[in-house]
């Protein structure tokens, strides 16, 4: 913006030194060159008076609101005493902005009975999605505003850099192969089932809970059973199987009887 205000066509660039233009925040000499080079190869720019005076005023515009915007933004979080921002606040990882953002979407936490429900408000919970080649796999279902799922995956990567805990459960999922973006999700989805147990029980943000509510569920958690036996069972082909299982179970048996008739006899051979 500050780069069209200064020079708002391509003959005005074209005109400029690149020592100048790279002294605008965020181009380097390299890109100012290029910058240059660029305006002064161009053919289809316009480079009348009306166009250039347009340019400048709406790049005045959008710099006047982004201000706008940032001063009110501070306003709003340096003057919104409510008790449930500056109780989010206490989670490492969430500003002032995304407090007061994640209150404005949830508003109030009685308007959700459990986890799961305020989960698939954000539109995180799971869903199973089968592609065009038939094969599926569980997906964050992103349904509803995509607003507070914005909010709370900015909220993630702050608590990735920030929180220890959030980091320790990303680093433990790339270790196990998980992706990226799949482990950002589950992150997500973890710091807005804390956020819950925060506003439901007015306690601030403490790990020490997260810890001890996971070695009780631990407890309660089935060891998985391992019978080797069944590794050794006869082929039942009367067992249950699913549709996709019964489908490759009869183009296999239909390739191996066109295999025979190719290659056997499909007709019996008259006696004489």
């Amino acid at each position: 913006m500050k780069l069209l205000k200064r020079y708002p066509t391509a003959s005005k660039l074209a005109k400029a030194k690149a020592v100048s233009v790279a002294r605008i925040p965020y181009i380097s000499s390299a890109r100012a060159q290029q910058l240059i080079l660029d305006a002064k190869e161009s053919v289809a720019s316009v480079t009348d008076k009306v166009t250039e005076q347009l340019i400048r005023a709406t790049v005045k515009q959008v710099l006047h609101l982004r201000e706008l915007i940032a001063s009110q933004t501070e306003i709003m979080a340096k003057h919104c005493s409510v008790a449930e921002v500056d109780l989010l606040k206490t989670f490492n990882g969430i500003n002032d902005y995304s407090a007061v953002g994640l209150i404005l979407e949830i508003q109030t936490i009685t308007r959700f009975s459990t986890v799961k429900k305020l989960a698939s408000f954000f539109g995180l919970h799971p869903v199973y999605k089968i592609s065009g080649d038939g094969s599926g796999s569980f997906r964050m279902s992103k349904k509803g505003r995509k607003e507070p799922r914005r909010i709370l995956f900015m909220v993630a990567l702050s608590a990735i850099r920030s929180n220890p805990l959030i980091r320790g459960i990303y680093l433990d999922r790339i270790k196990q192969g998980m992706q990226k973006m799949a482990a950002i999700g589950l992150c997500m989805h973890k710091i807005l089932r804390i956020l819950y147990g925060m506003l439901k029980h007015n306690q601030a943000f403490d790990p020490e809970i997260d810890r001890r509510n996971r070695e009780r569920m631990d407890q309660f958690r089935p060891l998985p059973h391992k019978d080797k036996n069944r590794r050794y069972q006869d082929f039942d082909p009367n067992a249950p199987v699913s549709r996709r299982q019964d489908i490759r179970r009869k183009e296999r048996k239909q390739s191996h009887s066109d295999n025979i008739t190719k290659r056997g006899i499909i007709a019996p051979v008259p006696l004489s």
